[in-house]
C-alpha cells in the first residue's frame, strides 16, 4: 500500500473526491491548501505530492525546493486545463477524466521514485564520506609510500589490485551521472566490506577502485581479487555488472613506486578484461596458480 500522500488543493469539490477515493487505497493522505504545501513537504516525510491545475503548478518549485526528493504528480481534471499549462514539469501527469486507480498508480510510481532517489542520494553520501575522509589518491600515495618503506626495512610484502567495471564503455552513457556514481559508491561498499581494517580501498577513476594490501605476498593479493570479482558478480542491486582486476606485488626487496605498480597492475586489468572479463590476473602470468602463503 502507498504510505503518506500530500495533496495540496483549494478546490473543496475536488479535494473531497480525490480524498474519498484515495482513502481507501493509501494509508495516509494529508490535504493542504496549496499556500501551505512547501512549508508541510519541508516539515514531514511524504512518498508523493499531488497538486492540480494552475495553483499547483506554480508551486511546482517551492515543493521541490523543500524536499528535492519529493515526486510531484500534476493532475488536470481535463484537456482543456491541461492546455493552459503544455510546459508543466511534474514527476508525471495525469490529465482527467481522473480515476482512483490512475491517481493511486501514479502514487505507487512516484513513491517507487523517491525510494530509489533515496538510495542514489544514500550511495552519493557514502562515496562523498570516503572521499571526504582523505582516502583519496594523496592518501593513498602517502600511505604506499610508507608502506614501501616498511616493506623494504622489514621484508613485508605489499600488493595493489586494480578492479574494474567491465563494459564500461557501453554501459557508462545508459546510466548517466548520478547512476554512475551511485553505482561506484556501491562497488566501493562491496569493495571495501570484504577487506581487512589494514586494507585500502578507495576510487581511481570513474570505473575503477584501487586496493593497497599491506603484508599481502602476490598469491594471497590475487585470492583476495578473485573474490572481489565474485562478490560484485553476485551481488543483488542493479544494474547486474561483473568486474575484474589486475594485481600487482612486491615482496619487500628493491625500489617501488606507486606509478610503477599501478601500470603493472593495469596491464593485467587489461589481459584480464580481453580474456573476457569477470576474473583476476596477476601481473606476472607465471604466478596465476595458488599456493600457500602466510604473508
Amino acid at each position: 500500500m502507498v504510505r503518506r500522500i500530500l495533496l495540496a488543493d483549494d478546490s473543496e469539490a475536488v479535494v473531497e473526491a480525490l480524498r474519498r477515493d484515495l482513502e481507501e487505497r493509501v494509508r495516509e493522505v494529508v490535504v493542504v491548501s496549496p499556500s501551505e504545501a512547501a512549508a508541510r513537504a519541508a516539515s514531514t516525510r511524504f512518498g508523493a505530492a499531488l497538486v492540480r491545475g494552475t495553483a499547483g503548478v506554480k508551486i511546482l518549485a517551492a515543493l521541490r525546493a523543500a524536499d528535492p526528493l519529493l515526486p510531484v504528480v500534476v493532475l488536470f481534471l481535463d484537456r482543456k486545463e491541461a492546455a493552459l499549462h503544455p510546459g508543466a514539469k511534474g514527476d508525471a501527469v495525469l490529465v482527467g477524466p481522473l480515476t482512483a486507480s490512475s491517481v493511486t498508480a501514479a502514487c505507487a510510481l512516484a513513491e517507487e521514485l523517491r525510494a530509489r532517489g533515496e538510495k542514489v542520494a544514500e550511495l552519493e553520501a557514502r562515496l562523498a564520506r570516503a572521499r571526504g575522509a582523505g582516502r583519496d589518491l594523496e592518501f593513498l600515495k602517502r600511505l604506499l609510500f610508507v608502506e614501501v618503506k616498511r616493506s623494504r626495512r622489514y621484508g613485508h610484502p605489499l600488493s595493489l589490485a586494480l578492479v574494474s567495471v567491465d563494459g564500461w564503455a557501453a554501459l557508462a552513457p545508459e546510466l548517466g551521472a548520478r547512476g554512475r556514481t551511485a553505482l561506484l559508491a556501491e562497488l566501493l561498499g562491496v569493495v571495501s566490506g570484504a577487506l581487512r581494517d589494514i586494507d585500502v580501498a578507495v576510487p581511481f577513476s570513474e570505473e575503477r577502485l584501487v586496493v593497497m594490501m599491506p603484508h599481502t605476498r602476490d598469491d594471497g593479493a590475487l585470492r583476495v581479487a578473485r573474490r572481489l570479482c565474485a562478490l560484485v558478480r553476485d551481488r543483488t542491486g542493479t544494474p547486474r555488472v561483473t568486474a575484474s582486476a589486475g594485481v600487482a606485488s612486491h615482496g619487500g626487496e628493491g625500489t617501488i613506486s606507486f606509478g610503477g605498480l599501478v601500470k603493472r597492475a593495469a596491464d593485467a586489468l587489461a589481459r584480464a578484461q580481453a580474456a573476457g572479463g569477470d576474473r583476476a590476473e596477476p601481473a606476472d602470468p607465471a604466478k596465476k596458480r595458488d599456493r600457500i602463503s602466510i604473508g
